[in-house]
């Protein structure tokens, strides 16, 4: 075993390897300042191998004993140095976290994240997993969400957001930790019998099993999800609906087959114009009204510009079934209303699309000079989440560091910017490459001076040069809040 040492700015490396196993001593602490050279040393450590999951032989062993501190960067160079042993065929752990570091790694669950391809190879191979009956019944849906730290606003249907504090640092969301939506109770399904179906305006109508759909040619995203309705709460004067919060917003690694994979085995006909994707989930809208299944529409060039995927996996693990299991459609850029759940049929139709959950609802309405005005909600407005400090916590003088995400549906995030009171905007460094369908990590360590209570806000500009608002836009229906967050702290 021969051994090798690396220094980079308060973190040290030592490497130990042999023939078919790398083990990375780390000593210091892993912050924004090393985090690049943190991900490059591994990346430059580890050897060239094929890159089928299925051959991985070599493995890398990240020793955090000795490390006493990862911040947010430091997390994302985590994921990142397994992405690069991934990528070579190698298979990456980590090892002996000490109390302070595990506590994070807890929270965004990245000791699953480096297992995660090996979960997902899995899949393929095997039968669809039963489902677990205990988790169709509303009150133990319930508990379970209660149990993982989520705000519950309704057991029946089950309708949950995750705590801000939960957003810390995580490139991903945990399963059990990522928010749920849900229109109508969830629904049972058989794996041995269910089927997507693909009907209408195709050359050839199609029945396919998820195991159908599992030997096709498969494709991982990361993508963040946000419900419409998410920070209707902070809206005056109050509108109807759930009353989210911030936390109606998750990202999840996707596993799946494209869209447009699918549709090309059926061969779409000349005139198809739109896509209705019809769920399992049903019910009443109201006592007296005939019950009807969610549905929701997309036009064929939406659905191609935005890489739409039919996913199965959600990070490294089987869908979950509060999520959507066997299969649910991601649509990436688009409010989560587009990524519908229990995904049982694709109607390829040549008119538009007239359903309650299309026309009904999910739209903004304004009232403009003497005009109502209707806009479908589609992409996700610009937005960024201050994760660090906490609302209404104690903050001590001097730095102060302040972290978040930031997302966009339209274009990736350009920049960030942090204002504490009444003072000038300040530009925050973002962490790691700018991202296309997932939040981005920003962070700024700021100055304050003078003791008592102030503001922290922060407001995000995507590549498209769309920029928060200072106020929230209302409409009568609640969507689309994506005002500049203020955080009140008290300094002393």
């Amino acid at each position: 075993m021969t051994t090798q040492s690396f220094a980079a700015r308060g973190l040290q490396l030592r490497l130990e390897q042999s023939q078919k196993e790398q083990i990375v001593h780390c000593n210091g602490r892993i912050t924004a300042e090393n985090s690049e050279m943190f991900r490059q040393n591994i990346g430059d450590l580890i050897p060239e191998s094929c890159n089928q999951i299925a051959g991985i032989t070599r493995r890398i062993v990240l020793d955090l004993s000795s490390v006493t501190y990862v911040d947010s960067a430091g997390l994302g160079a985590l994921l990142g140095a397994w992405t690069a042993a991934q990528s070579k065929g190698c298979d990456l752990e980590i090892t002996n976290l000490n109390p302070r570091v595990e506590k994070l790694v807890e929270i965004t669950k990245l000791d699953t994240v480096f297992k995660r391809a090996r979960i997902v190879a899995g899949i393929g191979s095997s039968v669809a997993p039963a489902i677990d009956d205990t988790a169709l019944d509303p009150g133990e849906a319930c508990r379970q969400a209660l149990d993982a730290g989520m705000v519950v606003h309704r057991a029946d249907p089950l309708n949950c957001e995750t705590s801000i504090p939960a957003l810390i640092g995580g490139v991903v969301m945990p399963n059990q930790r990522f928010y749920v939506r849900n229109h109508f109770q969830i629904p049972k399904l058989e794996p041995s019998s269910w089927r997507l179906h693909v009907v209408g305006l195709v050359e050839r109508s199609l029945s396919l099993s998820l195991r159908d759909l599992m030997k096709m040619p498969s494709q991982t995203q990361f993508v963040t999800l946000e419900c419409a309705g998410n920070g209707r709460s902070l809206l005056t004067p109050r509108v109807n609906g759930e009353q989210w919060n911030l936390g109606a917003v998750s990202t999840a690694e996707w596993t799946g087959v494209q869209l447009t994979e699918v549709l090309a085995r059926a061969g779409v006909k000349s005139g198809a114009k739109n896509l209705v994707f019809r769920a399992a989930d049903s019910g009443k809208l109201d006592a007296s009204s005939e019950p009807i299944r969610f549905e929701r529409s997309l036009s064929l060039d939406d659905t191609h510009k935005c890489e739409a995927l039919l996913a199965y996996a959600m990070n490294g693990d089987v869908l979950p079934i509060q999520h959507g299991y066997p299969l649910r459609i991601i649509v990436p850029g688009w409010y989560a209303v587009s990524s519908v759940k229990w995904l049982t049929e694709i109607d390829v139709i040549s008119q538009p699309f007239t359903g309650h959950y299309q026309t009904g609802a999910y739209f903004f309405e304004w009232q403009r000079n003497g005009q109502l005005i209707k806009e479908p909600v589609s992409l996700q407005r610009v937005r960024s989440l201050i994760t660090e400090p906490e609302p209404d916590t104690e903050v001590e003088i001097g730095e102060v560091p302040v972290r978040g995400v930031a997302w966009s549906g339209a274009a990736p995030i350009a920049r960030v910017e942090v204002r504490i009171g009444d003072g000038p905007w300040q530009e925050a460094r973002l962490l790691g490459e700018r991202k296309q369908h997932s939040w981005q990590g920003w962070e700024l360590i700021v100055r304050i001076e003078q003791p008592g209570s102030t503001v922290i806000s922060a407001r995000a500009t995507d590549m498209a040069s769309r920029t928060q608002p200072d106020s929230p836009e209302w409409n009568r229906l609640g969507y689309g809040n994506n005002a500049v967050q203020n955080v009140r702290v008290d300094v002393r």
